[in-house]
């Protein structure tokens, strides 16, 4: 399958980075909404209740049947309504860990968009992608659009692709990318 290739020679590469509710993360917890009629709306569920069946369509009363362990973290309150303040914050506080990547444009309160590509031109300037020894993990799990894997070799033919010396610049770049965001 081809891939589609900008025709510019200022390719970005952008990482969207979604915490998936990272303000409830660590054991069962679900973010209620302020209305309790039910035990509240649920608007954040951590990995570990969503594991047990819970879902954000569920009420609180139905999350604890479910999940009996669960931690229900009411949403504060101000002036009669719900105050997100505390979760923007961590969220800015994540973002400025991020900004230090490269420059961020935050979308929501878990979702940011990094430019990596100057990171990603210093890496490959510093340390070209095919002198690597020793490549991370989580980036040789990455799917490359294209490339025709067999399950058995996968993270070998992402390695190959990743180190090919006739790479595209532009693929280089995106593997960095990649390398950034294992870090």
């Amino acid at each position: 399958m081809p891939v589609a290739r900008p025709e510019t020679s200022d390719s970005r590469i952008i990482a969207h980075v979604d915490m998936d509710c990272f303000y409830v993360q660590g054991q069962p917890t679900a973010v209620v909404q302020y209305n309790s009629w039910k035990g509240g709306g649920l608007i954040a569920v951590g990995y570990e209740a969503r594991k047990d069946g819970v879902k954000r369509s569920m009420r609180g009363n139905e999350a604890k049947k479910v999940c009996p362990q669960i931690q229900l973290v009411q949403v504060p309150m101000a002036r009669g309504k719900a105050d997100l303040t505390i979760y923007r914050n961590a969220g800015s506080e994540v973002v400025s860990i991020l900004a230090r990547k490269g420059r961020c444009e935050r979308a929501s309160i878990d979702e940011v968009y990094l430019d990596l590509t100057d990171a990603a031109e210093t890496m490959l300037k510093e340390t070209p992608l095919e002198n690597l020894e020793n490549i991370d993990e989580e980036v040789l799990k990455s799917h490359v659009l294209g490339l025709s894997l067999n399950e058995n070799d996968e993270k070998e033919i992402v390695r190959e692709w990743l180190t090919r010396r006739d790479a595209d610049h532009r693929d280089k770049l995106l593997a960095c990318g990649a390398g950034f965001m294992g870090d």
